[in-house]
């Protein structure tokens, strides 16, 4: 069947203002997620500068101290090359001769400028392979040591980063920048020395031996806390010596840290040494703290690269290595303490208008949705009463034809049967003068009633005139348009209608019948002219009756 051009629409008139707020509104999310990423990079950009700036406050200080290291290398070594002979150094050879054998002892040239040599007998050397009294290189290393013993009096234990430095002979003596204040603390001293892996490491056949080696962090053996020690080998004319070492404790690192904090890194920071293990941190207020499969992550991904940054659930953490220290920073910061800065309060600010500009979005949707609904309701109530008769809701005279034209030329088209029949009320004036005006429109209401309970929901009727009706029977014989007929016909003439509660009538109709095979033509006004002729002829031949032939 042809569509009728009085088929409801079947395009969703809403779908169109969907789509263009969809539209409105993916693009402002766009916009909005566009912002928030790059605000997220500035975030991580800033947090790594503000990183990088106590990096480099504590480089600084690690590399004055560092250097300091240096200096005493290399001066050591020069008085190594370059032994002082004085009367002062002859008195201390011959009073090192006379102590040597003691279990502990300590050596100090006649002067306030001095350090005192620390040491311990021939027989205590015994115990350790690794330690040795070469006489042909002791006199020179005592030499050696005891004008560097000067130098040690620049050392200033309360104005350094570090806080003590060492000087570790193989030969059984050290010097220190804080010198032992027992021979017990003496001896312990140089025994935990000689056993800590930054003496042992340092030998030059050791594939750990470098220049300057790092300790991964450790509890010192005099309340010092927890602590690192960077160390280097003192080797001269292809001889080791010993080793020269700087200790750094927990407590200067953390002061230092605190003075270099930068007001806008909120969370925690931490040192944390090669092996990843924490020297010292900085707490922050709301400090969260990373569930195991974070801090492994976050480790991983530390060991794979020297600095970065990753996002840990509601925490975001940035790293760097220290470049004078084998070391790690890392600040860990909760979403919470982001929120608190400049660019949170900028995030959430962004926010809020973006959820303000989608609340405006779903009203102006809401009030246009139903400005739409309204004239959808408006322009199908007009298209109806364009369309159809307000009483019998049946079509009216035009659009019936309309429709009667389009079926007549798809069914020819098709070479299909099509068949019309006329319908008029019989004696509608003598119910109207009877009864009045309002039982005359029951009658048309109760035939129209009648008719679209018999037809196909593909057949057509339409009211044409006051009480004279039309239907188009779509693929129908004669002889089933003739039936069809008198269905309706008889259904009618068993209806009673009720006037008031003591009157009744009944009303019947006169029917014309016609089809598109019996007069071998398809158009629309000739067939509905041949069907009204017969209805011409059952109202002449005595009404409440069909015709079906001339």
């Amino acid at each position: 069947m042809p569509t009728s051009p009085l088929t409801p629409r079947t395009g969703n008139p809403f779908l169109p203002v969907h789509l263009c707020f969809l539209a409105v509104f993916l693009f402002s999310a766009f916009l909005t997620v566009h912002e928030a990423i790059e605000l997220k990079n500035n975030y991580e950009v800033r947090q790594r500068a503000q990183l990088a700036e106590i990096q480099k406050s504590l480089d600084s200080q690690f590399q004055e101290s560092i250097d300091e290291l240096m200096f005493y290398e290399k001066m050591l070594n020069y008085a190594l090359m370059h032994p002082l002979d004085s009367s002062q150094t002859r008195e201390a050879i011959t009073r090192f001769e006379q102590l040597r054998q003691q279990t502990t002892w300590q050596l100090k040239l006649a002067s306030l400028r001095s350090m005192p040599l620390n040491g311990v007998s021939d027989s205590w050397l015994a115990r350790d392979p690794l330690l040795l009294r070469k006489n042909d290189k002791l006199i020179a290393e005592l030499r050696a040591a005891m004008e560097f013993s000067f130098i040690m009096q620049f050392s200033d234990p309360a104005q350094d980063f570090h806080s003590r430095f060492w000087y570790i002979s193989r030969a059984g003596f050290f010097i220190s920048s804080r010198p032992p204040q027992s021979p017990q603390e003496l001896e312990e001293s140089y025994s935990t020395m000689t056993q800590r892996p930054y003496f042992r490491d340092q030998a030059p056949n050791n594939p750990l031996h470098a220049r300057l080696r790092w300790t991964e962090a450790y509890q010192g053996e005099f309340n010092e806390g927890l602590m690192m020690t960077v160390s280097t080998p003192i080797v001269s004319n292809g001889y080791w010596y010993g080793v020269l070492s700087m200790d750094f404790t927990q407590s200067r690192i953390h002061a230092l840290m605190a003075e270099a904090r930068h007001s806008l890194l909120q969370g925690k920071l931490l040192i944390v040494d090669r092996s990843l293990k924490e020297i010292t941190r900085l707490h922050a207020p709301n400090d969260e703290p990373l569930t195991p499969e974070q801090q492994a992550r976050l480790e991983s991904r530390i060991r794979q690269l020297p600095g970065g940054v990753m996002r840990l659930g509601t925490q975001f953490a940035s790293w760097s290595k220290l470049k004078n220290v084998d070391a790690y920073i890392v600040n860990i910061q909760s979403l919470s303490q982001g929120m608190s800065q400049e660019l949170g309060r900028v995030s959430l600010f962004l926010l809020s208008m973006w959820l303000l500009f989608v609340l405006l979005l779903l009203v102006a949707h809401q009030v246009i949705i139903r400005l739409v609904r309204r004239m959808d309701d408006l322009s199908a109530k007009l298209t109806w009463r364009a369309n159809y008769d307000g009483m019998t809701r049946l079509l009216n005279r035009n659009a019936f034809f309309e429709q009667f034209v389009a079926i007549s030329a798809h069914s020819q088209q098709q070479q299909t049967p099509l068949a019309v029949i006329q319908l008029d009320v019989d004696h509608f004036k003598k119910v109207n003068d009877t009864w009045g005006h309002a039982a005359g429109d029951q009658a048309l209401i109760r035939v129209a009633g009648v008719i679209s309970h018999t037809l196909r929901k593909y057949d057509v009727a339409g009211r044409i005139g006051g009480e004279e009706f039309c239907i188009v029977l779509p693929e129908t014989t004669l002889a089933d348009a003739i039936a069809v007929a008198e269905r309706i016909r008889t259904r009618l003439a068993a209806k009673t209608i009720l006037v008031n509660c003591n009157s009744t009538f009944n009303i019947t109709l006169s029917a014309g019948v016609t089809g598109s095979e019996e007069q071998g033509d398809y158009d629309a006004e000739s067939l509905q002219a041949t069907a009204d002729r017969r209805l011409y002829l059952a109202k002449t031949g005595g009404r409440n009756r069909v015709v079906a032939e001339d």
